[in-house]
């Protein structure tokens, strides 16, 4: 007589979890994934950072065929053919994550020091990348500083009325 298998929840979840492990993209979680192309610029070392928090996050490639003169202004070709490079650009929707801890951290009444840490220390987990780590300090500093103002100017009203 053969003995039938019985299956019991535990067994279950773990087909669950092993079929739904499948089933996820190997670049789930990498939302800006880079192309062949892409790849090869950044294996050069033709990167260039951008910091622009008003406009969208992500990358591109750009072709630079002349640079400016920072004393004279005057711009200047590049002799020979332009130059690929790759750019990120720490956009909106790096900043607002930054702005939301920095306000945050006013209303828990954190020091400018406490705040600056804790900034940096989540910047540099997030990024591992000092512009990008220094773009999201400023935009998380500056958000504090406005919203401990704004609680700093409710409580002189408040105190002097």
């Amino acid at each position: 007589m053969r003995k039938l298998a019985v299956r019991t929840g535990k067994q279950k979840s773990i087909l669950l979890l092993v079929t739904t492990l499948l089933l996820i993209s190997p670049t789930a979680g990498k939302p800006d994934t880079l192309t062949r192309e892409e790849q090869a610029l950044v294996d050069k070392g033709a990167v260039m950072e951008m910091y622009k928090p008003d406009q969208h996050s992500g990358h591109f490639i750009a072709h630079i065929d002349s640079v400016t003169d920072p004393k004279t202004g005057k711009a200047r070709n590049i002799p020979n053919k332009s130059q690929a490079v790759v750019c990120f650009v720490f956009g909106v929707e790096d900043a607002q994550p930054a702005r939301e801890q920095g306000r945050s951290m006013a209303e828990c009444h954190y020091s400018p020091s406490q705040a600056h840490e804790f900034l940096f220390a989540q910047g540099w987990d997030k990024y591992h990348d000092r512009f990008f780590t220094r773009c999201y300090v400023q935009e998380g500093e500056d958000a504090y500083n406005k919203a401990a103002n704004a609680q700093q100017k409710h409580v002189d009203e408040s105190t002097s009325s």
